[in-house]
């Protein structure tokens, strides 16, 4: 954990001066506090799914952004237990992602073993335009996709869904797991890009 939460400072500070934010800026447009930023750098603290896509759209970068770089090796093996890994401490809403691959082609893709908690329900914050996200469940039954008309899948079933508005991963019978995948479209990178002139990412 401790060199999973160092490699999050390294990144979030490398982004955020990349982009010429100061932590008080940061702090005011992911809605976080100062301090926790100021922790999170220093390599302390233990961030949460929450704190990372507040921090992510707050940059304007993908999630895995903050947690490691594309690995170039041709051939990668990701073990049960081994990945970035990240839990949601709310009450209303315990999930657990594990970070297995990124693939970027013009486009992003990060891919993550999905765990849900019986009864569990987390409420997805819009992404940017463009973004799209989909599930394979593996077992369990849940309700997933779009806030207003989300999805019941059992296990086998697969969903896409546009991430741009409020979507929901709702648990329904039994803890549910899966894979989730982001996708960000390569204008929604390249317009990050434009509006950040310090960035080199």
């Amino acid at each position: 954990m401790d060199s999973f939460v160092k490699a999050i400072g390294e990144n979030l500070q490398s982004i955020r001066k990349e982009r010429g934010l100061s932590l008080t800026e940061l702090a005011a447009t992911s809605s976080l506090a100062k301090a926790t930023l100021a922790n999170l750098e220093s390599g302390r603290g233990n961030p949460t799914i929450e704190t990372l896509w507040a921090l992510a759209l707050g940059l304007g970068v993908a999630f895995s952004d903050l947690l490691e770089q594309p690995d170039p090796v041709s051939v990668g093996v990701v073990r049960a237990g081994e990945g970035s890994h990240l839990l949601s401490h709310a009450a209303s809403s315990p999930m657990d992602l594990r970070l297995l691959d990124r693939l970027e082609r013009g486009s992003l893709t990060e891919v993550f073993d999905m765990v849900i908690a019986e009864h569990g329900h987390h409420d997805g914050r819009p992404h940017g335009p463009g973004v799209i996200e989909r599930v394979f469940l593996f077992s369990g039954r849940m309700l997933a996709g779009p806030a207003d008309e989300p999805t019941e899948l059992g296990p086998g079933d697969f969903i896409r869904y546009p991430a741009h508005r409020p979507h929901v991963y709702r648990a329904l019978a039994g803890p549910c797991k899966g894979v989730l995948m982001v996708e960000y479209p390569p204008a929604h990178r390249a317009t990050t890009a434009r509006e950040s002139p310090h960035s080199g990412r």
